[in-house]
């Protein structure tokens, strides 16, 4: 069993003042947003839902947030209205993240680079190359992991996980030079996520990496800022980041997590009827958002070839050349940071996964 994070095991986070702040905010907001919800329950209730990708139903945040949105109002009758707020309109990642906590919205669909800000133990998902599959992936957070994981999440931020799916696998895209192996990063900007996992893989494999926030990649790439970045093939195509790149190697070095959470305090405020219709509801909207991503992320191939983006899949040297310089000197700093537990819990669940599904 893993370490509830009130322990004071530190092999489980690495700054527990920070975490016992972080607690203390949890609980205001949880007292926030109930008075909140609550008065807004005399009449109708309102849960304002963020999330950062493009509002089209090819992307899996806002599938999620159009269905969650129509199967709660349905089934409430009215008296629960979903209000979305797509495409960084509330304000960028770790603002939306911010926003929950404290119960100004509700509800937000977020990705697991800003996890570690809030909860250290999240470092354990920017591992790369953990993910043979996407069957391997859900094995392991959809079981007994996954449930440790987001109960830890929840204790630690006051925000409840509705339900995880993705944004596809994420790869290489640069706008100089075709990257075929890692010595192919050298002297290139790649714009990463505000997190020291996937910060640390880059420089091993040999890139500089520029930690930028989600809301000003597409200016950063048209400005030259910088010389690529790494995301899912989909997203990228949403986001219309491929205008300003000319290549693409799908070297798939991270599954990245897309998790939905309710602020504690408005889930709740609400009765246990209500309660029941989100969680089904939300349960309805993962399957859709995972059926997505899987649908998108073949698309998007066709689409970025066709806008010019010239596409290599690695050979089997060539990517366990990536998995061999990314993968260990990463996987240390974790373990280093928050101790061997979650990162031991985690790989045993991989493999029991990976004997459970077969090779991909």
């Amino acid at each position: 069993m893993l370490v509830n994070m009130t322990s004071t095991n530190k092999k489980v986070g690495d700054v527990p003042m920070g975490i016992r702040n972080i607690a203390k905010a949890g609980a205001v907001a949880f007292a926030t947003s109930a008075l909140m919800v609550g008065a807004a329950s005399a009449q109708d209730t309102v849960l304002r839902l963020s999330h950062t990708t493009a509002e089209t139903m090819d992307q899996g945040s806002h599938a999620w947030a159009v269905i969650f949105k129509e199967a709660v109002e349905a089934q409430t009758a009215g008296d629960i209205e979903v209000r979305i707020l797509g495409a960084n309109a509330a304000g960028a990642e770790r603002e939306q993240i911010e926003k929950t906590q404290a119960g100004i919205n509700q509800i937000t669909i977020n990705s697991e680079i800003l996890m570690p800000s809030f909860f250290p133990p999240a470092r354990v998902l920017g591992i790369p190359f953990l993910f043979k599959s996407d069957a391997v992936a859900w094995e392991v957070l959809d079981g007994p992991f996954g449930d440790e994981f987001e109960q830890a999440w929840q204790e630690a931020t006051g925000l409840r996980v509705l339900s995880i799916f993705n944004a596809g696998f994420r790869s290489f895209f640069s706008s100089d030079h075709p990257v075929h192996g890692p010595a192919d990063l050298a002297g290139l900007k790649i714009r990463t996520g505000e997190n020291d996992a996937h910060i640390a893989m880059v420089k091993e494999l040999g890139g500089s990496p520029v930690p930028i926030s989600w809301s000003e990649v597409y200016t950063s790439l048209q400005q030259g800022v910088v010389d690529g970045m790494e995301n899912p093939p989909g997203l990228a195509y949403a986001m219309k980041f491929h205008e300003h790149l000319e290549y693409l190697t799908l070297d798939r070095h991270l599954f990245s997590i897309h998790a939905a959470m309710i602020n504690e305090g408005a889930y709740q405020s609400l009765t246990d009827e209500q309660k029941q219709i989100v969680q089904e509801a939300a349960k309805t909207a993962n399957i859709v958002a995972r059926a997505t991503v899987l649908l998108d992320e073949r698309h998007a191939l066709a689409d970025l070839e066709d806008a010019g983006i010239e596409i290599y899949s690695p050979t089997p040297e060539e990517y366990a050349e990536f998995r061999d310089l990314g993968r260990p000197a990463v996987e240390q700093m974790v373990r280093d940071e928050i101790g061997d537990e979650w990162v031991d819990t985690l790989l045993g669940a991989i493999a029991d996964a990976e004997a459970n599904v077969g090779q991909p």
